[in-house]
């Protein structure tokens, strides 16, 4: 039997267990707990348990790196042991790797725990990348990259650990652009500082091309997959995005691209001003920070919309963070960072909807675990492939 817990509830409890709620938001929570007997019964349980009393000093003010790292020194123990009742509405209630609209009681199940093969290890992605240069050439980025790659024509290509750095000594005007791309892998990010000084955080499955030095009319570059951009400020040259029948154009600002939804084109806006142009017909739209413009495959314009910029840019920080996303979104996600293959016994689980986030550089049992707890789903591990089954 499924019970429906709808956001707001979740955080009035948060708040009522932190000690942080207002006489009107009590009254709210107040009311919930007298619309139904399970109600009172799930807010007496969770106020009452042992554990949430001796923990309680991490959440007083919540931090969200304090709370992660007591998720994760816990769960392992608890797991061994058997899940209690009150790690199950904890995971939800307490900690914030998961904050869920709707999620499943589990009486009669003492663990949950995620079926793997001995065959390998599951590992998060790293700092890795191809550098495809002017001529052809291909170089293998990984981790803790140094030293000098390419030399020539004024500019000098540097690895510098995670990130590649295009350094000019030449003032005069480009005679001929010349292009590089950077291929990151599924399983891999990498960053690249291009040589008009913007930064650009690349996640997984993303490739971008980019000239080796700008022009001095505009800087453009070409992009699938996923970034966040840094653009360094040069009124006189308006910095463009292109990719998948969209054009970004913007001089000097934050702001993350995101292609990875087949026939979706997501633009969210962190700081500054931009537009956003459909190029099959001209329409451009302006969009303010804290709003994403999206376009979809034969539409004439964008659909923009306020938006929770975290849920959209948290990947650059090592950050997982999902609000009421579909399962299948989530784990096409996973499958790219982890590198690995999504097989759904049970098809209907794709619509599922799920809100949370954890650190991305920690093992995927771990948030396979947490959606198994609050939606019923159930997750096996076959080597590099997770089979998903209701």
């Amino acid at each position: 039997m499924e019970n429906q817990y709808p956001d707001r509830i979740v955080h009035l409890l948060q708040l009522y267990l932190l000690g942080d709620i207002t006489r009107e938001e009590r009254q709210e929570l107040e009311v919930w707990c007298e619309e139904k007997v399970r109600n009172r019964q799930l807010f007496k349980q969770i106020c009452q348990e042992d554990l949430f009393s001796k923990e309680r000093f991490v959440y007083e003010k919540i931090d969200d790196t304090k709370a992660l790292r007591t998720f994760e020194k816990h769960v392992r123990k608890i797991s061994a042991r058997g899940i209690g009742r009150w790690w199950k509405y904890a995971a939800v209630l307490l900690f914030p790797i998961l904050v869920v609209g709707s999620w499943k009681l589990i009486h009669d199940v003492e663990q949950v725990s995620v079926v793997t093969s001995s065959v390998s290890q599951i590992q998060p992605g790293c700092s890795r990348a191809v550098l495809v240069l002017d001529d052809g050439r291909k170089v293998f980025l990984k981790e803790k990259e140094e030293g000098v790659i390419s030399e020539d024509k004024g500019i000098t290509v540097t690895g510098e650990k995670d990130r590649l750095v295009y350094t000019s000594f030449e003032e005069k005007n480009v005679d001929e652009i010349r292009f590089n791309e950077l291929e990151v892998p599924r399983g891999g990010e990498y960053k690249v500082r291009l040589a008009d000084g913007t930064l650009v955080y690349l996640n997984s499955a993303t490739r971008m091309k980019y000239p080796v030095k700008f022009d001095e009319k505009e800087r453009k570059v070409y992009l699938s997959g996923e970034a966040y951009f840094e653009v360094a400020k040069d009124p006189e040259r308006p910095f463009f995005v292109e990719m998948e029948g969209v054009e970004v154009r913007v001089y000097g600002t934050s702001f993350n691209v995101n292609t990875h939804q087949k026939g979706n084109v997501q633009t969210v806006l962190v700081k500054g001003s931009i537009g956003v142009k459909v190029l099959s017909s001209g329409m451009e739209s302006v969009i303010r920070p804290g709003q994403m413009a999206e376009f979809k495959q034969g539409n004439t314009k964008v659909d923009v919309k306020d938006v929770n910029v975290a849920v959209y840019t948290d990947w650059k920080d090592g950050i997982f963070r999902f609000e009421n996303q579909r399962l299948e979104d989530i784990l096409t996600v996973l499958s790219n960072w982890y590198d690995v293959d999504v097989f759904y016994q049970t098809v209907s689980v794709k619509d599922l909807h799920f809100s949370g986030y954890m650190e991305r550089y920690k093992d995927v049992s771990v948030i396979l675990e947490a959606i198994t707890l609050s939606t019923g789903v159930t997750f096996s591990i076959q080597g590099k492939t997770i089979i998903v089954s209701k």
